[in-house]
């Protein structure tokens, strides 16, 4: 899908009907991902939960060592044929293989459609990419601030539809499968007819005349600011999913089981509500100020609130204001507030490592870069697969929610060579504001 040289673009217009697509995406996606363990016992009869555990683990392992290749792939292709495609690839992609996935005949079928499923859909990457190369580049903050915001948002839907689907359906999880499916291939129509990009394909002239696609070699487009660009992305995959599994627990141990389910629920949507608000706020101040200036306060902002929720005890709160009296235990409620705060901060992380790669790298390149950031970054949550088990055997939930917290302030001082390098590598005025690049029509 090669677009013709110099067609207008409307960014604002792109920016509407991806957010949009990204939204409803997300909500496709909320609607069947969490009720994969159910599907497994009561359809696929695994019931002993010993041996589900061990196939859940290696359902979601699957699908992030797939993303992980496929993000680099697809980043690549990106460049060479277009980003829109990407993004349709990814959309139609969804909307064929998750319904599949409700008619798994046993648990291996389940596992490798979850593969290939995970391989050709992805969709946040790919609407990144088309999102960044066809904005100017002062608005890469808001834009990408505002995907983060659909994004979330979708996320925090799609959990209550799913729910919604499956209690009002009987437990029929096919329903709510193939409702993700049209949900993405609505998500899918509207880029494709809506979005509008100005991809032309690079080519190159050998010493022979013949046309063919620049090739770059790997140490030419791995330089010092890349490198410790994607040492973040990856520290922040695993900071801030190796706790995620882990908040029904957590709650528990806080709370007990009385109305654990309940708040569980309560504190996800607390931390969408957060991410959501992160989204819009840091996505406004990276285009009024330099990025690399809010990474400090977010890693610091967000190690302090996880370290709260790892501390967390229930202990009574009794408040009198005249007759009106309230009692009640204030641990879960430190838990809710901390989770909020948590996400407000680090929701805004990605925005801010995504913009200030951008401002190092080459615009016909962008699709290989974010396919780079999102794949370490997938490749930190396959980390935490293997470090969560150790660190909750010998330390429990607590030290769980302790090493995440721990694993931010450790990426406080690796700020500093990040900058650093990054000062040295930007392609514009490091310290330029919005309103500079665009007097400058940068």
């Amino acid at each position: 899908m090669e677009a013709t040289p110099g067609l207008a673009v409307n960014w604002k217009k792109n920016l509407v009907f991806i957010g949009i697509s990204q939204f409803l995406a997300m909500v496709g996606f909320g609607c069947c991902m969490p009720f994969i363990p159910l599907l497994m016992r009561n359809t696929l009869h695994i019931t002993d939960d010993s041996v589900r555990g061990v196939f859940v683990s290696a359902y979601y392992f699957a699908g992030m060592i797939s993303l992980c290749v496929a993000t680099t792939v697809w980043g690549i292709l990106a460049d060479r044929f277009g980003r829109k495609i990407m993004l349709l690839r990814a959309s139609y992609g969804a909307a064929i293989f998750y319904p599949l996935l409700a008619f798994a005949p046993n648990v291996w079928v389940l596992i490798t459609i979850r593969f290939f499923c995970s391989f050709f859909s992805g969709t946040v990457n790919p609407a990144q990419t088309l999102l960044v190369s066809t904005t100017p580049s002062d608005k890469h903050g808001f834009v990408l601030g505002t995907l983060s915001t659909s994004t979330w948002s979708g996320n925090m839907l799609g959990y209550l539809a799913g729910g919604l689907i499956v209690h009002y359906t009987h437990d029929n999880y096919k329903i709510a499968f193939l409702t993700c499916g049209f949900i993405y291939l609505i998500s899918g129509l509207l880029v494709h007819i809506f979005v509008r990009e100005n991809f032309v394909r690079p080519v190159r002239t050998d010493s022979k005349g013949k046309k063919d696609a620049p090739k770059y070699k790997f140490r030419e487009l791995a330089t010092p600011a890349v490198i410790w660009l994607l040492v973040m992305f990856l520290l922040m995959g695993i900071s801030r999913r190796i706790e995620q599994p882990f908040l029904a627990e957590q709650v528990r141990v806080v709370h007990g089981d009385d109305g654990a389910a309940f708040f569980t629920g309560i504190i996800s949507a607390a931390a969408a509500l957060g991410g959501v608000i992160s989204g819009i706020l840091i996505g406004h101040l990276c285009d009024r100020m330099p990025p690399r200036k809010l990474l400090i306060p977010i890693l610091l902002f967000s190690g302090i609130a996880t370290a709260v929720q790892a501390l967390a005890k229930d202990i009574p709160v009794n408040i009198t204001i005249g007759s009106f009296h309230i009692s009640c235990l204030g641990g879960i409620w430190i838990l809710i507030i901390a989770r909020f705060f948590t996400y407000l901060a680090a929701g805004g992380l990605q925005p801010v490592l995504q913009v200030m790669l951008t401002k190092v790298t080459p615009p016909e390149l962008k699709g290989t870069f974010f396919g780079w950031s999102g794949s370490v970054n997938t490749a930190g949550g396959i980390v935490c697969s293997f470090m969560s088990a150790g660190i909750a055997f010998y330390f429990g939930v607590r030290g769980i929610f302790l090493a995440a917290a721990i694993l931010m302030f450790l990426m406080i001082p690796l700020t500093i060579p990040t900058v650093r390098a990054c000062l040295k590598e930007y392609r514009v005025d490091p310290d330029a504001t919005a309103k500079d690049l665009r007097e400058k029509k940068l």
